[in-house]
Formats: structure tokens, sequence, C-alpha cells
């Protein structure tokens, strides 16, 4: 899939400019890694800005060591406020993210962006990419470690040796950003076999791991959100193409592989708080009333089976919180005048 456009076809030679923004904390291996991988792909017009969120372990040093520009910021103030840092005066016609745990493949960065140059449709605002898992499965056996499918399939990654050999599955991290009748945003085609991957072009939203917006969308937009520090900007940015009246586009032929959670952990209680509210807080912002009830019985449902104790009942006490304040924003942003 390499090397592929749009539906799998041959990538355009025209194309609009880029930005590409990785952000980096404390993981300047993976950063440097995922930007040997889209550097080859750069063309005249294009940048690649590394945003280093205040790791001060040494990781903007060794970055720029490996000849990358770099944007330092005072603090770390999340994933959104880094995107934002790194997009600053955007002048190029599309911004690019890539998560620093994954790496581009040849071709993505033309088949990612072609969408959205001369002559597109105006009602696209974004696409997203192809996101493959990073390495190759196979069925769980019982006492090892696993990721679970939408359809409770479970896989446990081969060892190196057996990967070289050509043993296992490709598995599919994301084709994009759905969401439930509870609110909850998840990968489209998580954990289904690559070579079976059968998905449409249309899609709810764009996974922030791989994925191009317009400039003037951006802008119109007002970037990431920076309040929610990490997870669930990517939905919250879907929520709001889709209320402007445009839409979000996969791209099978931008191939980008990913190290679920090698940055953050998938398990780590910060995770499950942090995912916890912030579900709430974009529910609560942009889904019908019945999808925030549902979110919220569910997560309290959640909450009592750990006693009422622990990350989940952290995660859903500031998220009812700032349930008056989301939909405030909610009823502004209706009318036309929020700014983000």
């Amino acid at each position: 899939m390499s090397g592929a456009g749009p539906g799998g076809g041959p990538a355009t030679s025209s194309r609009p400019t880029a930005r590409v923004v990785i952000v980096n904390w404390r993981r300047p291996d993976l950063t440097i890694r995922a930007c040997e991988s889209i550097r080859s792909q750069l063309r005249d017009g294009d940048r690649l800005v590394v945003v280093d969120n205040a790791s001060q372990d040494g990781s903007a040093a060794a970055l720029r060591g490996a000849g990358l520009e770099v944007v330092e910021t005072e603090q770390n103030l999340g994933f959104g406020a880094g995107v934002n840092a790194g997009a600053a005066g955007l002048d190029e016609d599309v911004l690019v993210l890539l998560n620093n745990d994954a790496v581009a493949a040849p071709g993505f960065l033309d088949a990612l962006t072609a969408p959205l140059g001369a002559g597109r449709d105006p009602s696209l605002a974004a696409t997203t990419a192809l996101i493959l898992l990073a390495g190759r499965w196979r069925p769980a056996r019982a006492g090892e470690a696993f990721l679970t499918g939408l359809d409770g399939s479970r896989w446990s990654r081969v060892g190196a040796d057996a990967e070289a050999r050509g043993e296992g599955e490709v598995l599919v991290n994301s084709t994009g950003n759905l969401v439930d009748s509870s609110g909850n945003g998840y990968d489209r085609d998580w954990l289904v076999r690559a070579d079976r991957l059968d998905s449409p072009a249309e899609v709810f939203g764009l996974c922030g791991g791989a994925c191009a917006i317009r400039r003037d969308v951006w802008e119109e937009l007002g970037g990431l959100r920076e309040d929610l520090f990490m997870y669930y900007e990517d939905t919250d940015l879907s929520w709001r193409i889709r209320e402007s009246g445009r839409r979000v586009e996969f791209v099978a032929g931008a191939v980008a592989r990913h190290e679920h959670a090698a940055s953050s952990g998938a398990d780590s209680p910060m995770f499950v708080r942090v995912n916890t509210r912030n579900r709430i807080l974009v529910a609560a912002e942009h889904a019908p009333w019945p999808v925030l009830l549902r979110a919220l019985a569910r997560t309290t449902a959640r909450a009592a089976r750990h006693g009422l104790r622990g990350p989940v009942m952290q995660g859903l006490r500031q998220g009812v919180a700032g349930i008056r304040r989301a939909r405030r924003a909610r009823t502004i942003g209706a009318s036309g005048s929020r700014s983000r």
C-alpha cells in the first residue's frame, strides 16, 4: 500500500504544502524515528516541526542534534497545547499530525494531503490515515498479555523471530474516529485484519495520530482545545468539523504504523482518569442529551464496580464538575460566536 493515493491508487505529484507537527515528551528515540520516516517525504514549501513539551530530560538537545526544528514549551500543558504551539503561524496549506510513536510509510504525506489540494471538494475539511499496529499479531493464549478487538477477539503480539518469519497477522489500529451512543470515541476498525479491511472513505472523524487538516479550517475552528490535556482532542475537533458543515475522509493509501500506547500507557491510572473525564466533557459540549446521560450512567456503574474509588471515579467527578461549563460552550458555539 505504500506510495498509494486515496483508495489505493497512485499518489499524485501535485499536492498542497504541509507542516508536519510531532509532539515529544521524554521519548526522543521514538520521536526521531517518526521524524526520519517523514523527513524524506517533505517537498519545497513543507516544514517539519517537533514540539518538546517541557520534557526537561535532554530531549530538546537530542532532537536538535538530529537536525530537527524544535519548539520548546515552558511547561507540559498537554497534547493539544503542544500541537497548537507547533502550528503557530501556520502558513502552509495543510497541517499534518503524526504521533511520535508512529512511523509513516513511503508515500504517506502525498496520499494524505492530496485530497485537500487545488480543486478540492470544499466540504472536505480533513483526512485521516490508515494506521496499522506495529508488529504482527496472533490470537492470544491463556495468561498472555493481549489487546481486545471491538468484536471481543483477543490478540497478542508475536516475538521478533516469529515476526521476521512473517508469522501472525497485520492488524488495523484506526481508519478514523467513531462515537457511540454513550459518547465513547473509538478507532474504527480497531484490530481488524488488514487483509480483510473494507471500509468506506466517509467516516465520522479523524484520528489525531495521523491526519491532515486544511489551514483555513484549522484557523476557523481555533485549533485543538487545550483544557483536555490529552485524549479526546481529536474527537472534539471532529465534532466541530461536522458542526461547521464539513466532513472527514479516510485515505487508505496513507499508511502509518503505530506502537500502541508506547508513549503513555493505555492502562495507567492517568489514562483511565483523563479518558473518563474527557469523554464526559466532550459529550456534554457536542452530543445530544441522551448520549450524555448514558455516558454518565455507564461511567457511574463502572466506578461502582471498583467500589467508587480509583481513577474512574476521579474522572467521573472531574467530568461532572465541568458539565455546566461545557453546556455553556455548546450554547455559545451554536450562536457562532465561540472563540477557542
